[in-house]
């Protein structure tokens, strides 16, 4: 599994410029992902030229607190780090690509790379996102910039420029002037799914069975929500909140979902309708959603059951990966899973389904383990114990009485 799964990652974070796509300011802005480019604003304090998300803080508190509790936030993760010790800084560099995007986040030389193993196994969440966070530049600066993933200037700073979507209930671009910072520059793009595609969409050059692993930007156009013009930032941004939730959160999830439970001759049946989802469900490879049945008979004993997996399963054969599994949800979609054939005895069905967000990486996980060493092992055994934590119940048991 070691070797399956890392030529895997890093092939594809390599080309993430490809999937970007289009033209103009948006390929630039993730071309050149350069916070700091020439020299700092004369005048400006250290608070303000300070790129660490506790400094944004200062003024943005609300979006701090939502960003603090997303998966951006912790992109820089145990999983990936604890991958280092086998990569070359490079390799590793090609991963931050899309966990901490910007140039002053990569890593500078193979010691850098060795203390991102030693600095994440004794790192502690900094501060509670339910109180305003004290600005201590001193403190702050023990902790490298790349350590806060995918944070404010990863989308908003570049070349010190502050940029963002335009004042709510305002169509104002150009330059927008707040007495703070410079002011801010108000681009249209912030509002578009295109602004997701350097991480969410990856290149069809590395396709499997003629998909790319994500493939999430295709799916979104090819669906309603891109005709109506419900952009991934309404349903992952609601309210411009930096929530960012998705297959993690039980009621992201839920809200997506239409579920029908019916009697039917010999059986039962479960109805998944992809209702309010804008792309497949679900829509990257590492998820799995297990739908279950059992048959009880009068005296509540199982008599028979069933399964159904939900999902994209690929893997590593003959010199190749290969799509293994395509059993997801396209936006729209209806699906019956039918518990039929119920022995005689059974007077109820009953169905629930399971959601393991991190499923292919707790495979991952357990492979690199085997051999794992020192920091390497801990930050691994750290990754595949929140992964396990990440399991869910979408729909607890529910039953349904025979005809």
């Amino acid at each position: 599994m070691k070797r399956l799964f890392v030529p895997l990652l890093l092939s594809v974070g390599s080309l993430w410029l490809v999937a970007a796509g289009g033209d103009g300011w948006l390929t630039q802005h993730w071309s050149d992902p350069a916070a700091t480019k020439g020299d700092p604003p004369h005048g400006w304090s250290q608070l303000t030229q300070d790129l660490h998300p506790e400094a944004c803080a200062q003024c943005h508190q609300a979006q701090f607190g939502a960003w603090q509790g997303s998966r951006h936030a912790r992109a820089f993760s145990p999983g990936m780090v604890g991958q280092f010790a086998h990569m070359a800084t490079g390799d590793a560099n090609d991963c931050l690509a899309c966990h901490a995007p910007l140039d002053e986040q990569k890593l500078a030389n193979n010691r850098e790379r060795r203390d991102a193993l030693t600095g994440l196994v004794a790192h502690a969440p900094l501060l509670d996102a339910s109180v305003p966070p004290k600005y201590s530049p001193n403190r702050l600066h023990k902790h490298p910039l790349n350590r806060s993933g995918v944070s404010c200037a990863v989308c908003h700073v570049r070349g010190w420029h502050r940029f963002g979507p335009p004042p709510k209930g305002s169509r104002m671009l150009g330059q927008i002037n707040t007495g703070v910072h410079g002011g801010f520059i108000a681009r249209k793009e912030y509002t578009k799914s295109q602004f997701c595609a350097k991480c969410h969409q990856f290149p069809q050059d590395y396709a499997i069975n003629g998909k790319p692993l994500e493939n999430t930007l295709t799916e979104w156009r090819a669906s309603r929500f891109a005709a109506l013009g419900v952009a991934c930032q309404g349903c992952h941004m609601p309210g411009r909140r930096h929530l960012f939730r998705g297959i993690h959160d039980r009621k992201m999830v839920r809200s997506g979902l239409g579920i029908a439970l019916v009697a039917e001759p010999g059986g039962a049946a479960l109805t998944l309708t992809s209702q309010h989802i804008g792309h497949a469900f679900p829509t990257y490879v590492t998820p799995q959603v297990t739908v279950e049945a059992e048959a009880l008979d009068r005296k509540g004993m199982v008599v028979r059951g069933w399964s159904w997996l939900i999902g994209r399963k690929v893997g590593y054969a003959d010199g190749g990966w290969q799509e293994q599994r395509d059993s997801r949800l396209m936006p729209g979609e209806h699906r019956s899973f039918r518990a039929l054939g119920a022995p005689a005895s059974a007077r109820v069905i009953r169905f629930r389904i399971r959601v393991e967000p991190d499923h292919f990486y707790k495979g991952v996980y357990r492979a690199l383990l085997a051999d794992a060493k020192g920091d390497a092992r801990i930050l691994l055994a750290r990754a595949l114990a929140d992964a396990g934590s990440n399991d869910y119940e979408l729909m607890g048991w529910k039953e349904i009485h025979l005809q």
